[in-house]
């Protein structure tokens, strides 16, 4: 009982994490949502099933759970004859066959991490993970259709899994398919529009010419926003720009110091761009009233389209709002406008 006891603790505390794979993809190697051990109780907890297959090499859970310990050590080939021997000795264990697999990728044996999560689907055919993690397998073996298919139907059972959704936009990046991968990274976006894959994500949307979702620099944040919508040649907020401007508020409000800038572009309508800038600018200071203090806010509106550079590539977008936060105060005068500004 003891054992079994330790067992249930270590299962839930192993460390775990992710990594890159090729051309920036997601490729998980460890299960999430565990909570982590210190590297020292990792050892602690090593040695001490160390010794209890050293007296009893023929019990399975004990091999398994040694084998685990030494993948959060990061100790993968040293991981592996545990984990096969806890395979050998229960047949058709899902969770084992997975951690197996595991144990190859991080090893680099992909054509035996491969078999191993076909064995877990042989099992259990709507086993998402297996699905994702044999999807990053052939993902890294440049194996794109089997991987693109894997991802397929993992997303039939869990359309917000996050691993699937971002490397299905990689593989038809790979593959040269632009009007599924603009759709694939949107897609990816509206089901994880935060943190630094979203980011990524953004940056190879925006190179296809999509710019329905943008990249605003705040403070020491890069921030993913949809981009600004208003209702159709009005200078009228949509609900998702209140949504967009109650989060960039929240921000500037929370650093305390910096200027706000607000810079709206408006291919030959100057007019319409100062009233959206306008509309932008009341609607943070009415919602944020510390904004409306020490001039924190900077509007400027251009007639003319955005001009942005992505490497060789170089494009325009004819409606577009930036947003720019300093993270301490700037000493040179607002932003002009090339006529007008209120």
């Amino acid at each position: 009982m003891k054992r079994v006891a330790i067992l249930c603790i270590i299962v839930l505390m192993f460390s775990t994490g992710c990594a890159r794979g090729p051309f920036g993809s997601f490729l998980q190697s460890k299960p999430q949502k565990q909570q982590q051990l210190t590297r020292a109780e990792l050892h602690h907890e090593a040695a001490t099933w160390k010794k209890v297959i050293a007296a009893n090499p023929a019990d399975a859970l004990a091999q398994y759970t040694y084998g685990r310990l030494l993948l959060a050590l990061d100790e993968p080939r040293q991981a592996l004859p545990h984990l096969k021997k806890a395979n050998t000795l229960t047949r058709n264990n899902i969770d084992y066959l997975l951690w197996l697999g595991i144990a190859y990728g991080k090893s680099g044996r992909l054509s035996e991490e491969q078999v191993s999560y076909s064995k877990v689907l042989q099992l259990d055919p709507e086993h998402t993970q297996a699905l994702v993690y044999l999807g990053n397998s052939y993902l890294k073996a440049q194996k794109y259709q089997p991987a693109l298919n894997c991802y397929q139907r993992a997303l039939t059972l869990q359309p917000d899994n996050e691993q699937a959704l971002y490397n299905r936009a990689i593989i038809y990046k790979q593959l040269q398919r632009k009007t599924s991968e603009r759709l694939a990274w949107n897609l990816y976006l509206q089901r994880h529009p935060s943190g630094s894959l979203a980011i990524k994500a953004v940056e190879h949307l925006n190179r296809l010419d999509d710019f329905s979702f943008r990249n605003h620099h705040l403070g020491h944040r890069i921030v993913t926003l949809p981009a600004m919508s208003f209702t159709p040649l009005t200078a009228d907020l949509t609900r998702s720009d209140r949504a967009n401007l109650d989060t960039i508020g929240s921000i500037a409000v929370n650093m305390k110091s910096g200027p706000l800038d607000i810079i709206v572009y408006q291919k030959n309508d100057g007019n319409l761009a100062r009233a959206k800038a306008i509309s932008i600018k009341r609607y943070l200071e009415k919602e944020f009233p510390p904004l409306a203090t020490d001039d924190r806010i900077r509007i400027s509106w251009f007639d003319v389209p955005e001009k942005l550079s992505f490497s060789s590539h170089r494009t325009t977008i004819d409606d577009s709002t930036v947003f720019f936060l300093s993270q301490t105060p700037v000493k040179s005068p607002k932003l002009k406008n090339r006529s007008k500004k209120k």
